[in-house]
This record gives structure tokens, C-alpha cells and sequence, in this order.
């Protein structure tokens, strides 16, 4: 029983010290835990629309006030449809309510009015709970209105719906733009820093780094070759889409190398961070799982909807590069080229990656004085 108690006593030491197994047996739990409870959510939140009044009358400022009262809604109004088309097209909207101007005359004189529904088929889960809510909407204001006006058989008023971008609302369109950016992470993140890292534990990046190569030729070098793999990663999956899955292309192909690129450069930049900072492929792997993968797959919108999470996780997303990445690889595939919205997305995506470069570059300097 000595000897056993001796040996048990060794193991706990011997996992105290062990910073990977407290991470991974203490740590890893409540992360996931925390990402599945608030990330991973199938409720239904408030949806961003617009709600077009093309007239003046009393009934489409009602209906636009149920909108408004709506708790699935938050509603932004105008007169012409035109002016919401870029906020649509950006993601900003979710759906357009469009109220025609004889839309109180019509239904004043008994005839059943027309009310368009147009969403953004880029994101078929959404668009269809859109469609839904805003019927429901629609026949909920109808009912409640002429109930206080005491007529017992309103006339029936037509929901004309209309998706853009993906009119078959089919979910392979949006899925496999999405999928892309998890590819790309693995192939970025993951590899890079389990490479990287098995360099650092054989002791030949130290031997490299003692030459006189300065560390920004060293860290070029070195990212160099997984960068050109992971172009060509790239263009096999979108060879896959576009050829055998019949996804529609209808950007141009140098944005979706402009895109890939940037996004690139901030994958293999965490890799190399993480390489960097452990030097252990075991925890290099767990971070880059942890740090990469989940976050590209959880909180990047393709597959979870960013605006029903919570408003924390809702700003963390806002760190995730994936993030800026699928939304662009939806609308460079199913919209075309919005330069105005790809720029911002490759603004953000070089900031990240830049942050992780410095860190890098930094901590890689201090190691080897």
C-alpha cells in the first residue's frame, strides 16, 4: 500500500506540473461548455428588417407599428426599396416588408391587398424564419384590426415572397461558401502550428534562428510554404462548389483571392503564434482546436446566426477572423463583388492577423536574446 500510495502521489505531481493536462482536464470543459451553452443557440432572436411604406395611409403606419411592437423585429422604415438594397445585400437586413401605396384603399374596399416579402436567400435558415415571423406578423395585425372595427370577414390579404441571391432558399448554397473558411483553418491554423511546433521540440528552429537570417525573413520563410498549400486548398474547394455541387459564382475570382489571402495571412499568423508560445505539438494542437476550429465553426454565422447569441459572445465573435470571412465567401459566391463590404471584412482580418505577427515576432526575439 506504500508503494501505491508513493505512486499515486507521483502521478498527481506529475499532472500539477504538467500545465497541458490542467489545461485540457480543468479548462477545456468549461470552455466548450461556455461555447455550446451561448454559441451554439437554435432560439429565435430579433431579426433586423426594413418595412417599405410606399403611401401615407393610417393601415400600412398600423402594420408598421405591429412590426414595431413585434418581439422577433426590430424594424427600420422607409419609402423606397432602393434605399435598403445595400443594407440587405451586407447582411445588415434580414428581410424587407414592402406595404404598396393602395394598400388601404384595397383593403377598405374589400379586395385583398399585396404585401412583399423579400429576403436575403443567402442564409436559408434565416430567410425562411423571416418569411414565417413576418406572415404571422401580417396576419396577426390583420386579425386584430378588424376585430376593433367589428367586421367578421376581412379580406384576405396576399403575401408575395421573394428571396434574393438563393430564390430556392437551398441550404448547400450558403453551406459550402461557409465550409470553405474551416478548411482553410485547418489547413492554416492547425497544420502551421503543429509543424512549427514539432521544429521547436526536435531543437532545429533554435540552430536556424542562430544564423545570421533576421526573424522576419525566418518567419516569411517558414509560412511561405503553407501558404502556397493553402491557396491551392482553396481552389480546390472552390472547384468542388462551383463545378460538382453546382453552387453559383457570381463574384470574380481575383476578390475571392484577395479574400482568401487575407484571411490566410491571419490563419497562419495564429498558427505561428501558437507554435510559438507552447513549443509543444500536444498543446499546440488542443489551442489551435480550441482558439480556431470551434470558433470558425460556432461563431463565425455559418452555422449559428451571430445576432441571437448573447451580446458578450456577440463581441467575441468580433475577434473571430472566420467571422468576417464567411460572410464574405457568401456574398462573393451567391451576391457578387461589394468591395464595400469586402473591404472592411479584409480591414478587420489584416488587424487581427497583424496583432498576431507582433506577438509572434516579439515573444521569438526575447526567446533567443
Amino acid at each position: 500500500m506504500r508503494i501505491l500510495r508513493a505512486l499515486i502521489r507521483k502521478e498527481f505531481l506529475q499532472v500539477a506540473r504538467d500545465p497541458a493536462t490542467v489545461f485540457v482536464t480543468l479548462l477545456l470543459p468549461l470552455v466548450l461548455m461556455f461555447i455550446f451553452g451561448y454559441g451554439v443557440n437554435l432560439d429565435v432572436g430579433r431579426f433586423r428588417v426594413g418595412v417599405v411604406l410606399e403611401g401615407d395611409d393610417p393601415n400600412g403606419l398600423s402594420l408598421l407599428d405591429a412590426f414595431g411592437n413585434s418581439r422577433y423585429f426590430a424594424v427600420v422604415s422607409g419609402r423606397d426599396i432602393r434605399a435598403f438594397r445595400d443594407d440587405l445585400t451586407a447582411g445588415r437586413l434580414k428581410g424587407l416588408i414592402v406595404v404598396p401605396r393602395d394598400f388601404g384603399r384595397l383593403l377598405a374596399s374589400g379586395h385583398g391587398p399585396s404585401i412583399q416579402i423579400v429576403t436575403d436567400g443567402s442564409d436559408a435558415n434565416t430567410a425562411s424564419f423571416v418569411r414565417a415571423y413576418s406572415q404571422m406578423a401580417i396576419m396577426n395585425w390583420q386579425a386584430n384590426a378588424l376585430q376593433e372595427k367589428g367586421r367578421p370577414s376581412p379580406p384576405a390579404i396576399r403575401v408575395e415572397s421573394r428571396s434574393w441571391y438563393n430564390p430556392e432558399l437551398i441550404s448547400r448554397n450558403f453551406l459550402m461558401p461557409g465550409s470553405m473558411s474551416m478548411i482553410l483553418t485547418i489547413t492554416g491554423v492547425i497544420l502551421t502550428a503543429l509543424v512549427i511546433a514539432r521544429e521547436w521540440e526536435r531543437g532545429t528552429m533554435e540552430s536556424l534562428m542562430a544564423t545570421t537570417a533576421g526573424i522576419y525573413e525566418i518567419i516569411m520563410a517558414k509560412l511561405l510554404a503553407y501558404f502556397v498549400l493553402a491557396v491551392v486548398s482553396m481552389a480546390l474547394c472552390w472547384g468542388m462548389a462551383v463545378f460538382w455541387y453546382g453552387v453559383p459564382f457570381r463574384g470574380s475570382l481575383p476578390a475571392l483571392l484577395a479574400l482568401g489571402s487575407i484571411f490566410l495571412w491571419t490563419a497562419l499568423g495564429q498558427g505561428l503564434m501558437i507554435s510559438t508560445l507552447t513549443k509543444s505539438q500536444y498543446l499546440a494542437a488542443e489551442l489551435a482546436l480550441i482558439t480556431a476550429f470551434l470558433p470558425s465553426f460556432l461563431l463565425s454565422g455559418v452555422i449559428f446566426e451571430i445576432s441571437s447569441m448573447p451580446l458578450a459572445l456577440r463581441l467575441i465573435t468580433r475577434l473571430v477572423p472566420a467571422r468576417y470571412f464567411v460572410s464574405s465567401l457568401q456574398t462573393i459566391f451567391l451576391a457578387g463583388d461589394v468591395w464595400p463590404l469586402f473591404a472592411r471584412s479584409m480591414a478587420a482580418m489584416a488587424a487581427i492577423g497583424s496583432v498576431y505577427f507582433l506577438i509572434t515576432a516579439r515573444r521569438t526575439v526575447k526567446k533567443v536574446a
